[in-house]
């Protein structure tokens, strides 16, 4: 039988790990809401950029574009997107599963995350697996410069044929699935959505005169085009730090919620426990005095 004591530091210390949860739980609301206004602003950047490319490919022809270009050679490889933490209820199980489902479908991995790369390691990969961890909750262009260049680097090397995503794809506060996205070779239609314009306008501004530009017209396009394909990339981060963070907040929300339960049983049997000894040491006391007045 427990000593009531034992009961009592148990309520206590349950009672601090409840507090944390709380904590962290409302720390991954308020980031579920800030990455919410992130994403939808590079939703408003991408429309803008795509319109200045469409511009632009009225003039330059996109056709051999290193990042647009389909490989028949090279291996098949798989970004996989999870993150640094856990607390997310299995998210990062659910994504690594989706990738051993599909075994022999990719050569090579690129995790982003410590909790993927580890993962896909412990499980034995049937694929090589290049690690980069360490971003922020809301990485910036230049944290993810690194990851970026190393996926075109070797896409242009010819090293990758094809560059897929694997990440969790934000559903609602309680749900997230794994979603595989094409990502190299980028599949590029703005100059046909240019072309045909809302009433004609593209080709009537194209035919008003010729702009200057400055560099030249293909470095523009190809400067603008690797920061569309990075935004595109970043948004998807995001998308992924959105569903990592709502995850936590759902499994912290559960997790109070089983501490709370927890803390209430303790309390009733350190009630009971408690009651019990003093009436033990009541019945103890009375029989005592009872032979002591005989």
């Amino acid at each position: 039988m427990k000593s009531y004591i034992i009961y009592k530091n148990q309520t206590e210390g349950l009672g601090d790990v409840s507090e944390t949860v709380k904590t962290v739980e409302k720390i991954a609301a308020s980031a579920v809401h800030f990455l919410r206004q992130k994403v939808s602003a590079l939703d408003a950047y991408t429309a803008e950029t795509e319109k200045a490319l469409a511009r632009l490919s009225l003039f330059y022809r996109k056709e051999g574009h290193p990042l647009l270009r389909e490989r028949r050679e090279g291996e098949r490889a798989l970004v996989v997107l999870t993150g640094d933490k856990g607390l997310v209820g299995g998210l990062w199980h659910k994504i690594v599963n989706a990738v051993l489902e599909n075994p022999g479908r990719h050569q090579s991995f690129i995790a982003i995350g410590a909790k993927g790369g580890n993962y896909l390691k412990e499980e034995n990969a049937s694929a090589p697996v290049m690690p980069f961890a360490g971003f922020s909750d809301a990485p910036e262009e230049e944290e993810i410069k690194s990851v970026t260049d190393y996926i075109f680097g070797e896409f242009k090397k010819g090293n990758f044929s094809r560059v897929d995503i694997l990440h969790p794809g934000f559903v609602s506060l309680t749900e997230q699935l794994p979603v595989f996205t094409p990502f190299l070779p980028f599949e590029f239609g703005l100059a046909e959505e240019a072309g045909s314009g809302e009433s004609g306008g593209g080709r009537a501004a194209a035919g008003e005169g010729l702009p200057i530009f400055e560099p030249s017209k293909q470095e523009l396009f190809d400067e603008l085009l690797r920061k569309y394909i990075g935004v595109f990339f970043r948004k998807i981060i995001m998308e992924t730090k959105l569903s990592e963070f709502s995850a936590r907040t759902v499994a912290m929300e559960r997790a109070a919620s089983k501490t709370g339960e927890l803390i209430k049983k303790l309390k009733v049997d350190y009630a009971k426990e408690r009651r019990r000894r003093i009436t033990q040491g009541q019945m103890e006391s009375f029989a005592a005095h009872k032979t002591l007045k005989r």
